[in-house]
């Protein structure tokens, strides 16, 4: 086995009460490396095309990288799964140490299958696995649970994922909650974990990880960890928060449900503030040089008490400047909710600004509501649906379905300005004033995402012009192409932009002892991206999915124009043509071959036939 990997994969299925040790296969890891790449691979191979995403036929792959559990700057985990949120292909991820001791227990993947009659948890203590009764859990918070398990089994060193009730009710835009209150959050992967009655999982491992050139790397990294520090020092001073300000400042800060791009009261819940009125101590990850979290706490007033790690600033814009909340007191209390109960801060703040425009339409009432002022800016209000959703409680019922189909079940005219690309909710980057980010909201694997390609880091900043469309596809391929190699690496999303190609080669190199170039991982990156690509398109997406909500092509911001839909669409024509997908935004068989896919040719022809067939029957 090649240094940095520990060479195994643990099968547990949870209907036949068993688990399975395997050998992690070297061609695995030749062409797709680990976290995100072996997720995706093992997630089209083992998960075929219809299935439900919350039936027993469902799997969740937990997979690390090399980098995860070495003194390079890494992320824990990623998962891979079907979204229940979307229906195509789901992902999320985690830092914190709950990858890194998964990794120590002598795993590199951890495949979940199948589904338990009655709550259960996974206990992983190195070789021992045990399936043990989770129904005195079921119910729980995730505090609450991972304070229960370690008690339970006798060590403040386990580390534990689990979900909270969110999950246990199937909400759709669950989280997995680990460590402290780190989370794997989007595509409802919470609600995956809750349909198959596993609440917990948790792990112990003795055992180290082992890198090829150990003195090669020390050396390097001492260096190297300076360039990270200046390069990344705005994440100790503001955590993520340091966007929040250019985006308003931009005037690409969605606020209002998507109405504006500026909030007028941005300074009551920035960094500032944060640093000013609640900010305790920064929080860093396992072996972390960038320390980008914060532990936050409310000392006074209504919400005194609550305690969050974070928020972060997709946080901030969803629960504040989405919902032109301006109390930063009532945002900390609705972190603490969602972590609690295992939400996706990003999605329920989605969520109940859509509302809140529903209510503004008319479109719910206050008989919906429970009596709940769903109108902008009450605090309150954001406070009390956080709880509803997650208990599936009233309209909580309803919008914990996710914006698209909360508004395929409000009707009225909800449905035309719900804003999702596939069904996922939107970062806090309006891309109206960001055509960058506009590509990267209509391509990217999960729906209207910003981390596959961070587009908005190169436009705000002014590393591009980001009001032009030019360029921009080009641009796009190359950085999500390096984006998903380092998701591979399992490297820390926060140094991504500090890591360049070179920079990348060189870990291969110190990691593995894998000589590689920019060329040969260049091709993983294509190779993972259109992988994911197909496991969608397999389910159904091609072009007509790749859109933006049409309110962003009609509805101008009030200081900068609406998109321009034929420049858009030239965009993407662009992006097909350089990733070698059809203008219908299938991967051609010609391109496949090319990088090592052409196994997968046929289930990819399979579905242009279904589509050809359906388009002629409509015909």
């Amino acid at each position: 086995m090649l240094p940095a990997y520990r060479g195994k994969i643990l099968r547990v299925n949870l209907s036949a009460a068993k688990a399975v040790k395997e050998p992690l296969p070297a061609d695995l890891i030749r062409q797709y490396v680990g976290g995100k790449g072996i997720g995706t691979r093992l997630l089209f191979d083992e998960v075929e095309a219809g299935i439900d995403p919350l039936g027993p036929e469902n799997k969740l792959f937990f997979a690390t990288g090399p980098a995860t559990g070495t003194l390079v700057p890494h992320k824990g985990y990623f998962v891979s799964f079907k979204s229940p949120l979307t229906n195509i292909y789901g992902s999320a991820s985690s830092g914190g140490s709950f990858g890194d001791e998964l990794k120590q227990s002598g795993y590199d993947v951890l495949i979940i299958e199948g589904r338990a009659e009655k709550p259960v948890y996974l206990w992983i203590d190195d070789d021992q696995i045990q399936i043990k009764g989770a129904g005195h859990l079921w119910g729980k918070d995730t505090f609450e649970t991972n304070i229960s398990i370690k008690e339970e089994l006798g060590s403040e060193e386990i580390k534990v994922a689990r979900i909270g009730p969110a999950g246990e009710r199937l909400v759709k835009i669950a989280s997995i909650v680990n460590d402290y209150s780190r989370t794997a959050a989007r595509c409802g992967v919470g609600a995956v974990m809750g349909s198959k009655n596993l609440k917990a999982i948790a792990v112990q491992g003795t055992g180290s990880i082992e890198v090829a050139k150990l003195d090669e790397m020390l050396e390097f990294l001492k260096e190297y960890y300076k360039t990270i520090r200046e390069k990344t020092s705005f994440f100790q001073e503001w955590g993520t928060l340091s966007m929040f300000n250019m985006t308003n400042v931009a005037g690409v800060n969605p606020t209002r449900y998507w109405h504006k791009g500026t909030f007028d009261k941005y300074e009551k819940i920035n960094g500032e503030a944060i640093k000013k009125e609640i900010e305790v101590k920064n929080k860093a990850c396992y072996s972390c040089v960038i320390c980008c979290s914060k532990i936050c706490a409310v000392k006074e007033g209504e919400y005194a008490g609550a305690i969050v790690e974070g928020p972060e600033h997709e946080t901030v814009y969803a629960l504040g400047a989405l919902c032109e909340n301006s109390n930063l007191a009532s945002i900390v209390k609705a972190n603490e909710i969602c972590d609690r109960l295992g939400m996706d801060t990003m999605s329920t703040g989605s969520v109940i600004a859509f509302g809140m425009e529903c209510y503004d339409r008319g479109i719910i009432t206050v008989k919906d509501t429970e009596g709940i002022e769903l109108v902008w800016g009450n605090h309150q209000a954001v406070v009390q649906m956080v709880e509803k959703i997650a208990m599936r409680s009233g309209l909580g019922d309803v919008l914990a379905e996710g914006v698209r189909v909360a508004a395929k079940k409000l009707g009225k005219g909800a449905e035309e300005f719900a804003v999702h690309v596939k069904g996922l909710e939107p970062a806090g980057y309006d891309p109206r004033g960001l055509t960058g980010m506009a590509l990267a909201f209509a391509i990217a694997d999960r729906g209207a995402c910003h981390m596959p390609a961070t587009m908005y880091h190169f436009d705000i900043r002014g590393i591009l012009d980001r009001l032009s469309y030019e360029g921009k596809a080009a641009f796009l391929q190359n950085l999500s192409e390096r984006h998903v190699v380092s998701d591979a690496l399992a490297l820390c999303r926060f140094s991504r932009d500090v890591f360049p190609w070179e920079i990348l080669v060189k870990y291969f190199k110190l990691l593995m002892g894998i000589k590689t170039n920019e060329a040969e991982l260049t091709r993983i990156g294509e190779r993972i991206i259109t992988l994911a690509r197909a496991f969608s398109v397999r389910e159904g997406i091609s072009r007509k999915d790749d859109m933006l909500p049409e309110r962003f092509f009609k509805e101008s911001l009030p200081n900068g124009p609406a998109l321009k839909k034929d420049k858009f669409n030239k965009m993407l024509d662009e992006y097909y043509d350089l990733m070698g997908w059809d203008r219908n935004g299938i991967p051609t068989e010609q391109r496949l071959a090319e990088i090592e896919l052409a196994d997968v040719a046929p289930q990819i022809k399979a579905f242009r036939k279904k589509t050809e067939e359906r388009e002629n029957g409509r015909a």
